[in-house]
């Protein structure tokens, strides 16, 4: 009997799943390499996705795709369960896509979108436009015209945190993604992108595991088989921690708008509805390695955030008042009661207050944050004069600086000033551009290796279905709001790369030191080795990919020293 029917010839390529390069219908990125398997390479408790194209030299229509079962040496079973399959939608964005968040209102094709069933969204390249497919409860089918000119659908609901596009109510139970995979079309000589996300279990035993992917017509038919590898390592990853100090932890926060408040507004107004939303939103940002809460009512919903694992650590928690001495002592009392009732500590978190303002205000609260500072809270602040000015006072400075080399001396003079303090960053670029390799060196190894103590961009939008926005910027999202929460995106599973990184770095300097400080000759000799590839690196010019294996090959060596 044939292991394969092939009824159409299918070209396979392998592509990375954060590249520099975009997979679109006509052309391939220089690091696509033809016939070989979807590889991924993850430790234990990770993440971790591959990547694959289809080309077909025939119109197939859809076709259906089953993950299988992968199997190790020692015949040990890594569950198909685990393996979530999803195709990389390429739809129209402004003519700045990939590149930037600046508004352009011209449109080009980009692939941003991870979906199980792609027909979520219709793309038309005829009239150049993209569609929302809404199943109303009856189970009838509709189309929302997502790409329509500003003014064409209603607009402008103000309800406090900012605009939204109230025309298209994206978080409705009849705009949701399938489950699990549920086919994609094949037509002859266009390209296809497939990502493959592994979950490895902390129980996992290391070991290559390998298996296939068999793609099928809809007689049931096998069409091709596609390879899969998938090598887990024998470690887990630490939390990230800053490169400055293996003490202090690396975090991540995002300027909200994903709020009940908004998703009500999303979702016709279903409260039940929206605590599900936003519980499976929540989840998926803990997935992506967003752990920290940053959302509009994280203490009212602390329950929820964390049942699915976010950690309320240094959480920054609202803003501080500024009133006169008496009042504001009054305000940070009672704020700090009521997160002792809600955490069982408010020792570390973070208050903030304002936004961008110059040297003269930041004098003129210094009463306001001593006495918050008082009561044990931390002070945020981005004012572009917090190091000049406000050192004392800043425990999160934050200004619109460039995440890399360029402002690692800067960085280093706020680290000795502010030791006990963090670092961070925003604006250079806000949330948009859908490149994941550039998210993924603008959230991890760029601040990291500059010294950067945390993320704190904006912003997390879940609107921003349609992108022909007026306006200077273009609409900031992450991910999608949907009926099933938010629809994931290249440039999201470029951050959750970017903290990985950051947590194999940690790894990899905490168990340097150990044997620098323990080790033997030898081991101190390879542990120096293995502390100069970070201290030689730059975040900027070289990729990401390869010095994660590099970065792979030096712990696996240090931890044998550890073993013997």
């Amino acid at each position: 009997m044939m292991s394969m029917i092939l009824l159409a010839g299918i070209v396979r390529f392998s592509v990375p799943a954060t590249g520099e390069g975009q997979v679109l219908p006509d052309s391939l990125p220089r690091e696509a390499v033809k016939d070989a398997p979807c590889a991924i390479v993850a430790a234990r408790g990770e993440y971790e996705g591959g990547s694959f194209v289809l080309r077909s030299d025939a119109d197939l229509g859809r076709v259906g795709m089953r993950v299988g079962d992968l199997r190790n040496e020692n015949g040990d079973v890594f569950p198909s369960k685990e393996l979530d399959l999803t195709t990389v939608k390429v739809w129209y964005q402004n003519s700045n896509a990939w590149v930037s968040y600046f508004q352009d209102p011209r449109l080009r094709l980009c692939p941003e979108l991870l979906l199980h069933d792609e027909d979520l969204v219709k793309v038309d390249e005829v009239k150049r436009g993209n569609w929302a497919r809404v199943t109303a409860a009856d189970g009838s089918v509709s189309y929302f015209w997502l790409t329509a000119p500003r003014g064409v659908h209603k607009r402008d609901v103000d309800f406090g945190a900012g605009r939204i596009d109230d025309a298209f109510l994206c978080m409705q139970p009849g705009f949701a993604d399938a489950p699990t995979f549920a086919g994609a079309t094949l037509e002859k000589g266009r390209n296809k992108q497939f990502m493959l996300t592994a979950h490895v279990g902390r129980e996992t035993k290391p070991g290559l595991y390998t298996g296939k992917i068999d793609v099928v017509a809809e007689s049931g038919a096998l069409l091709h088989e596609v390879p899969v590898r998938l090598r887990v390592l024998d470690f887990e990853l630490p939390a990230p921690k800053t490169y400055h100090d293996v003490e202090k932890d690396f975090m991540s926060f995002f300027c909200e708008y994903v709020s009940i408040e908004w998703i009500l507004c999303s979702n016709g107004n279903d409260p039940e509805l929206a605590e599900r939303q936003l519980e499976a939103i929540l989840a998926d940002f803990v997935r992506h390695n967003e752990t920290t809460p940053s959302f509009g009512e994280s203490l009212k919903y602390r329950e929820i955030a964390q049942r699915v694992g976010m950690d309320y650590k240094g959480a920054l928690m609202g803003s501080m008042k500024c009133a006169d001495n008496a009042d504001a002592r009054y305000a940070a009392r009672n704020t700090a009661r009521a997160l002792d009732k809600a955490l069982g500590s408010h020792r570390g978190m973070m208050l903030t207050w304002g936004d961008e303002y110059r040297l003269h205000v930041l004098r003129a609260i210094r009463d306001m944050v001593e006495i918050y500072h008082d009561e044990g809270f931390t002070f945020a602040v981005n004012s572009q004069s917090g190091y000049a000015g406000g050192a004392n006072l800043a425990d999160l400075w934050w200004p619109p600086f460039s995440p890399d080399h360029r402002t690692a001396a800067k960085v280093a003079k706020y680290n000795e000033t502010a030791p006990d303090g963090r670092m961070g960053w925003y604006a250079s670029q806000h949330v948009g551009a859908e490149n994941p390799a550039f998210v993924r060196r603008q959230y991890g190894m760029g601040p990291y290796l500059a010294g950067y103590g945390c993320n704190y961009n904006y912003a997390h939008h879940l609107q921003g279905w349609n992108d022909t926005e007026a306006g200077l910027y273009r609409p900031m999202n992450f991910v999608y709001g949907a009926g099933h929460g938010c629809v994931d995106t290249l440039a999201w599973e470029g951050f959750r790369e970017a903290i990985d990184d950051i947590r194999y770095a940690t790894l990899l300097k905490t168990t340097a030191l150990r044997l620098v400080k323990d080790g033997s000759t030898e081991a101190r000799y390879a542990a120096r080795i293995a502390l100069k590839l970070l201290a030689d690196a730059k975040g900027d010019d070289y990729d990401l990919s390869t010095f994660r294996y590099e970065m792979i090959n030096h712990i696996q060596k240090l931890r044998a020293f550890e073993a013997n």
